[in-house]
């Protein structure tokens, strides 16, 4: 399975169903990652690898798909199907698109998002790296977002009004129930542990960059951030944004700031 997290690894995608066609694969590709989709997989990477590209959800459908892929008998029917969803996926795609306008980049840079300076949050009280070595699970618990775990076991529902749900409830109160008491038991027998490392690091944006400084002189570039800015024409003239909008420029007189966590590959803006 192929995983994707940013456009690039998009792109890579594509490049590795060329590769295998050009070597002569005939195993299935299945395509998978935060940001893929079944519309992606379907107009951009199936048409380029004839011996079946499956889009997969998530990490817990790949068995079921692969048990249908390695079926002799499953198998020709089962990228049938796809194949067809496919066919629909990509219709719906072209209908969608027309009468949408791409401005250029300068036109869309010329509506970025107006940032207004004077509501500025405050600066971080502790800036710096921090970790977190034995956060309470107990506490952490109560932050755990459930519905993409029911979501995992193919019940579609929001938490936690799917627990009362008249089609899936019943199901759902128990793999709920079933998580829950493996959690109670990997707490009091301390098989994990809560960790967190983060940071708050001296910003300013540079266009559609974002500079973070060594320190908070703001003299020498720790990295640059690139952003990628919105370039579809959005009613009633609607901001084009980038990241880097909502962080104060260079040379506006604003110390600003970004934070960053450890395992997520994700910035934002305070």
């Amino acid at each position: 399975m192929a995983g994707g997290v940013i456009t690039p690894s998009l792109d890579e995608m594509v490049h590795v169903a060329k590769e295998m066609t050009r070597l002569g694969f005939t195993v299935p590709l299945l395509i998978g990652g935060a940001t893929t989709s079944k519309a992606h997989t379907a107009v951009k990477i199936a048409p380029h690898y004839a011996h079946g590209v499956v889009y997969v959800p998530n990490a817990s459908r790949s068995v079921s798909v692969v048990q249908s892929l390695i079926s002799a008998d499953n198998k020709p029917d089962y990228l049938a199907r796809v194949s067809e969803e496919y066919r629909i996926a990509v219709e719906q795609h072209h209908r969608s698109r027309p009468g949408e306008k791409m401005l250029s980049l300068a036109e869309a840079r010329a509506n970025r998002f107006p940032l207004d300076l004077n509501k500025v949050a405050a600066p971080p009280k502790h800036p710096g790296v921090h970790y977190w070595q034995d956060v309470d699970l107990q506490v952490l618990r109560g932050y755990i977002d459930w519905t993409p775990f029911f979501l995992t076991w193919q019940l579609s529902g929001k938490y936690p009004a799917i627990l009362n749900h008249p089609e899936v409830g019943i199901e759902a109160r128990k793999v709920f129930k079933d998580a829950n008491d493996l959690l109670d038991q990997m707490i009091s027998q301390q098989q994990i542990a809560g960790k967190a490392a983060f940071g708050f690091f001296p910003a300013n944006s540079d266009g559609d960059d974002i500079i973070v400084y060594t320190d908070d002189s703001r003299q020498t570039e720790r990295c640059r951030l690139y952003g990628l800015r919105q370039q579809l024409a959005l009613r009633n003239n609607a901001p084009n944004c980038c990241l880097s909008d909502f962080i104060a420029p260079v040379g506006s007189g604003v110390a600003d700031y970004v934070a960053g966590l450890c395992g997520k590959h994700r910035f934002w803006c305070r």
